[in-house]
């Protein structure tokens, strides 16, 4: 019998968990954002983050991402009055308002998430509630003084064992790159494999229409009672979401044995609960947003590309020239936006708009290789949660109509927001992937996770905060995972 617990989340700066079988207090703590560079071109820039990320630093300034902040569709690839469509799991509210819609959650209410000005709860059992100092649960973390001197005060939660989140990896396999490619990734699970041994299973679950693979990376026990499927990537010029999960993999191997979430040793997590990542769904799309035409090895999707920027000009929904229309791509390979590919609803999308950088439903639901191997990943087996990484917004949709597991949806995205600091809404596109697994048969409980404050492709300045809000989600849901 699944184990219950009713979450409840009071007010913008404040918040209580009560459990059954949890004696927690929970913190309340402001979510410090951080100063964006002017510029985020310089590969010392990546450099510099990249140490800021793993030495667990953050450095502060004001989160942009309020109701009002800049949608998608914000990128000068839109013709006037198309805008970029929001995700189909993300609505927006109004035609070009850039506002996003929001619905009450049954344990988190409405708005009551992140303020304007990126404040918010964060809660995890005994924490100190830093959410930015790079330090995990139960630890008092690090604090800057007068002159610069740091105060460390860090205090295991499990004798013996370091907090996962307190420390960094040494001699890190997975660079912080502003654009973390298709090669990278496919290099450093070979190395992650490499280093890691039997902690990592990495598979191929299917193939692009490129010829690109695309890979499942198992965490944990494979055999375990318990599995959770996150993915990233689906849409193209949302390539920080691959960096992210391939981080979040990396630091779950590195302290595999020797770490610690909430009070847990990870290695006991990771025993009862498998975590899977599918870090790059659209590897043809992410390679054509990062580096052009070139990037595509098919002569007749190269044609494809063409037809659709002829296609897009030709309609208004661009007056870019073709480099940078490019750039903003969010389909596949020929055109088909993944994430209104999956059977929610998708008769209810337009069939009138064909193949275009965005938002073309496809010919029929999975009809795209992408689609048909997460979705025969997903039915695969029976998953306790899944999570799906998308950009931007910093916000997290976890419902939408016909949910069945609305409960334990919305249990899940109490906990998720307290711990980003993200908000929470409901969702009202059609096509997308986490509404598919709500509402099918064996139903899967989710979210979308939107991370960054400005327009895709995100620049490198966003992912210190990205990584501080969303390093320990996957330990969060596993946990979760693990205790229902």
């Amino acid at each position: 019998m699944r184990k219950k617990k009713n979450y409840l989340l009071a007010g913008v700066m404040t918040a209580v968990l009560t459990a059954a079988n949890s004696i927690t207090v929970m913190a309340a703590a402001e979510v410090p954002a951080f100063e964006i560079p002017p510029s985020s071109a310089e590969s010392g820039q990546a450099a510099g983050i990249a140490g800021a990320v793993e030495a667990g630093s953050n450095p502060s300034a004001e989160d942009s991402s309020s109701e009002s902040g800049a949608a998608e569709g914000s990128s000068s690839v839109a013709g006037a009055g198309s805008g970029a469509a929001a995700e189909s799991s993300s609505p927006v509210v109004g035609a070009g308002s850039g506002a996003m819609a929001e619905s009450s959650s049954p344990v988190v209410g409405a708005g009551s998430g992140t303020s304007a000005g990126g404040s918010s709860p964060v809660i995890g059992a005994g924490m100190a509630a830093n959410a930015s100092g790079g330090i995990g649960p139960g630890i008092a973390g690090s604090q800057k003084v007068p002159g610069g001197q740091e105060l460390t005060g860090l205090e295991n939660v499990v004798p013996g064992r370091i907090d996962y989140f307190s420390e960094p990896v040494n001699n890190p396999t997975v660079a912080v790159a502003e654009k973390y490619s298709y090669e990278s990734m496919v290099s450093d699970l070979e190395k992650l494999k490499s280093r890691y041994g039997s902690r990592l299973q990495v598979n191929v679950i299917g193939t692009s229409l490129d010829g690109r693979n695309l890979y499942e990376a198992v965490l944990g026990n494979p055999n375990a009672g318990k599995h959770i499927l996150i993915h990233a990537g689906i849409h193209a010029r949302e390539y920080m979401t691959p960096l992210l999960v391939m981080k979040q993999l990396e630091y779950g191997l590195e302290f595999y044995d020797r770490g610690s979430f909430d009070g847990q040793p990870l290695s006991t997590i990771l025993q009862q609960v498998a975590v899977h990542f599918v870090p790059m769904v659209n590897p043809d799309g992410i390679a054509l947003s990062q580096f052009g035409l070139e990037a595509i090895r098919s002569e007749e999707l190269r044609q494809g590309i063409l037809q659709c920027y002829a296609s897009d000009t030709a309609l208004g929904r661009t007056s870019a020239a073709l480099d940078r229309y490019l750039i903003y791509w969010k389909a596949n390979g020929r055109g088909v936006d993944l994430n209104q590919n999956f059977p929610a609803n998708w008769e209810r999308l337009s069939s009138e708009l064909g193949p275009s950088y965005a938002n073309c439903r496809g010919t029929e639901p999975l009809s795209e290789p992408e689609t048909q191997a997460l979705a025969n990943l997903v039915n695969s087996r029976k998953w306790s949660a899944t999570v799906s990484y998308h950009s931007m917004g910093n916000i997290i949709y976890w419902d939408y109509e016909g949910n069945r597991v609305r409960q334990a949806s919305g249990e899940l995205t109490a906990l998720i927001e307290a711990s980003t600091g993200y908000r929470a809404s409901g969702s009202s596109g059609h096509g997308g992937f986490k509404d598919w697994t709500q509402i099918k048969e064996d139903p899967i409980p989710g979210v979308t996770i939107e991370t960054g404050s400005v327009a895709c492709p995100l620049p490198i300045s966003e992912f210190i905060d990205i990584w501080n809000r969303n390093k320990m989600v996957w330990a969060l849901v596993a946990r979760y995972a693990m205790e229902h």
